[in-house]
């Protein structure tokens, strides 16, 4: 049994190393954001669409995704009148949108996150409802990413408590992290 959890071990943590660094970086970067510069650039546009393509905002923002480039999940709709705002963002962008059916023009606001503010919105980006398919399949990653890592902590306390002669100075490290982890977690739900 000792030989399977250290094989066990050894391969969860090949596996996992780089999601745990990516989400540790990411950590980071949430913490010391302002001290930070976080870069990003703008560019606006402007797509003629027919009113037969934009009668929904969904309607709309499929057009815009398949035959305008853009790429993301649809969010924060609102209709007044013929007018019609919304949002399509995925990680490291975000359009926004404003459509007049009067004019037939749709105004594309888009905004490219860096590196770190990507970083950030991978990150905090959650749920499987997304209609874009990488959101999806990095909420997939994420769920094996903590499974895995959890069984990864289970394997080595398993390894651990089988070597005696280091039982007491590990129960001290173990109670010690776990302590931490349930104060820092307390501490940041109250502040």
């Amino acid at each position: 049994m000792f030989r399977l959890m250290r094989n066990v071990h050894l391969i969860l943590g090949l596996l996992f190393f780089f999601y745990a660094m990516l989400f540790a970086a990411s950590s980071l970067v949430i913490i010391y954001r302002p001290w930070l510069k976080p870069t990003h650039s703008e560019h606006e546009q402007t797509v003629r669409v027919g009113a037969e393509q934009a009668q929904t905002a969904r309607e709309l923002a499929l057009e815009l995704i398949q035959n305008h480039g853009l790429k993301g999940d649809l969010r924060d709709i609102k209709q007044e009148g013929d007018s019609i705002r919304f949002v399509i963002a995925r990680p490291g962008m975000r359009s926004e949108v404003k459509y007049s059916a009067a004019t037939g023009e749709a105004k594309v606001r888009t905004r490219r996150e860096g590196f770190l503010e990507t970083l950030v919105q991978l990150h905090t980006n959650h749920g499987f409802w997304h209609e874009f398919m990488p959101a999806n399949a990095w909420s997939l990653l994420s769920l094996l990413g903590s499974v895995g890592l959890f069984l990864l902590g289970a394997t080595g306390i398993y390894l651990w408590f089988c070597h005696n002669e280091e039982r007491r100075i590990g129960f001290v490290i173990l109670a010690v992290g776990l302590a931490y982890s349930l104060t820092t977690l307390v501490m940041s739900r109250i502040a």
